[in-house]
């Protein structure tokens, strides 16, 4: 089994979400001069080298480096250096930094027959074995073409937990004051490469609760998510104002799709391959790019 990892990111800000990524024996170094392994040159509280973070495979350790302005964990003021656990968060100048480590958290899903309701156990095995077929399929869409996901974080906490705790790429599709106040509610684009961990466990725990939607693009990720923060809000013919258009829901995609125009499906997909969703009995619906569909102006942009 691969050792977990540790995943350091920038909360808000102009770097907001830029993470680095420590595996055991490494040391990360942030700072706002060249030489750190973190830069945050916008920072101006912040030294050269500020905080110094390292793990070993089991621990987690900060240390303030003589930095002007110091380093708080979790708000606590006067440390120069401690151990870090899962969630907690560092404030290093005016730059507040998030330490997660791989797949720390266990899913709730109980297998314990005697603790589980009994509609709830009956409800997680008839997804058991779609599920299994559905990560295959997956993982097969993966190895022929980058895989990406968009999750609607409304659905369960617990995938903005799965997020945060892996090391593969994600982002919220909402910018800005919207993207702050609506961080733990967004839907939210993920990067998952071949062999991904969160992927697998996306589907095993989300597969068929509507968690989200695939898709496949060889476009690099900020023109993917370019391409869908289009489709955020839409308007309605007779409605006065734009709505909000959820077509991360497989739900509302498998509706949507099959009655696009040639043009709209063009605008819709963009660079895009393929949609891949949950259907009826928790099936793998695969919608690919009709052939000779033609590139949309944001494609071609």
């Amino acid at each position: 089994m691969q050792p977990q990892r540790v995943i350091v990111a920038i909360k808000w800000g102009p770097l907001d979400g830029r993470r680095a990524v420590l595996s055991p024996g490494d040391v990360l170094r942030v700072g706002r001069g060249e030489r750190a392994g973190l830069v945050v040159p916008h920072d101006r509280q912040m030294s050269a080298l500020h905080v110094e973070l390292s793990w070993d495979g089991a621990r987690c350790h900060f240390r303030d480096l003589k930095s002007a302005t110091g380093t708080l964990r979790n708000g606590e003021p006067g440390l120069v250096e401690g151990n870090l656990v899962n969630g907690d968060w560092l404030k290093a100048g005016e730059t507040v930094l998030t330490v997660h480590v791989e797949a720390s958290t266990p899913s709730r899903e109980i297998d314990d027959d005697d603790q589980e309701d009994e509609a709830l156990r009956a409800e997680r095995l008839s997804r058991k074995a779609p599920a299994e077929a559905a990560l295959g399929a997956l993982e097969d869409e993966a190895a022929r073409a980058p895989l990406h996901a968009i999750v609607d974080t409304a659905r369960d906490r617990r995938i903005l937990e799965l997020c945060r705790e892996s090391v593969e790429e994600y982002r919220s599709l909402y910018d800005g004051v919207e993207g702050e106040t609506m961080a733990h509610v967004a839907p939210y684009l993920v990067r998952l490469p071949a062999g991904s961990r969160l992927l697998a466990s996306l589907v095993r725990e989300g597969w068929g609760r509507r968690w989200g939607v695939y898709l496949t693009s060889p476009a690099p990720f900020s023109e993917v998510r370019r391409q869908l923060r289009r489709f955020l809000m839409v308007e309605m013919e007779g409605a006065r104002e734009q709505l909000y258009f959820r077509f991360y829901d497989p739900r509302t995609l498998a509706t949507f799709l099959p009655s696009c125009s040639p043009r709209q499906a063009a605008e819709f997909f963009g660079g895009a391959s393929a949609f891949l969703f949950e259907g009826d009995h928790f099936a793998v619906v695969r919608h690919a790019r009709p052939d000779g569909l033609p590139a949309s102006d944001a494609a071609r942009d």
